[in-house]
């Protein structure tokens, strides 16, 4: 009788996992990695875009990895195993069954990338001093879909020479800024929020408190 044993998972299927994550965190990943290097305006709008499309990533990955546990785990029948198949070697289903599992933890942790990224970045943050002469900035901030797109608009302040510190909270739709007016002006503030690919608009401005 013909074998019935159940394959490992095609090479593709592992590539379409990892694609697919990777297209649900580019929106948050990409614009970070430009931004730490130095990289900004349409490149980190383009790729900012791409939010749209992450529940579709997203899908598609899911789909991907089902499809990817049912040919691994599917039950098969003892009599069915033939020498030199996956259910005749379990070493080799071992190892298949391992790297699904390292390829899935992969995926889902880009996935989680937006959401978790704040976290990451408050826990490695410092307090800093601000220097005598500064003001504060309230802005607006639109077209943000998750917390990762603020991290995205606080990394492109904090990227301006002459801002002390920047905070943008994605529930309220703010950014705080403390900068030095001597080195940088409103407009620079709003500019910078804006090749991020976020409009943005002052509010308020003043001494920090």
């Amino acid at each position: 009788m013909k074998s019935q044993s159940t394959p490992p998972p095609p090479k593709w299927g592992m590539a379409g996992i990892i694609l697919g994550a990777i297209g649900a965190s580019i929106c948050c990943i990409g614009p970070l990695l430009l931004l730490s290097l130095g990289i900004g305006g349409v490149w980190v709008s383009s790729l900012v875009a791409l939010e749209a499309y992450r529940p579709i990533f997203i899908g598609a990955t899911l789909i991907f990895l089902g499809l990817a546990f049912y040919r691994v785990y599917r039950p098969s029948r003892n009599e069915d195993c033939e020498p030199g198949s996956v259910c005749a070697a379990p070493a080799t289903k071992r190892g298949t069954k391992m790297l699904l599992w390292a390829v899935t933890l992969i995926a889902l942790g880009l996935i989680a990338f937006p959401y978790i990224a704040p976290e990451l970045a408050n826990a490695g943050q410092q307090s800093s001093v601000a220097p005598p002469q500064t003001e504060t900035a309230i802005l607006k901030v639109e077209n943000m879909t998750c917390a990762g797109c603020a991290l995205t608009a606080e990394k492109s302040l904090t990227s301006i020479d002459g801002v002390v510190a920047a905070s943008v909270t994605f529930e309220s739709g703010k950014a705080r800024v403390i900068y030095d007016p001597t080195r940088v002006n409103q407009e620079d503030l709003v500019s910078a929020i804006e090749r991020a690919g976020y409009p943005s608009e002052i509010i308020t401005q003043g001494s920090p408190k």
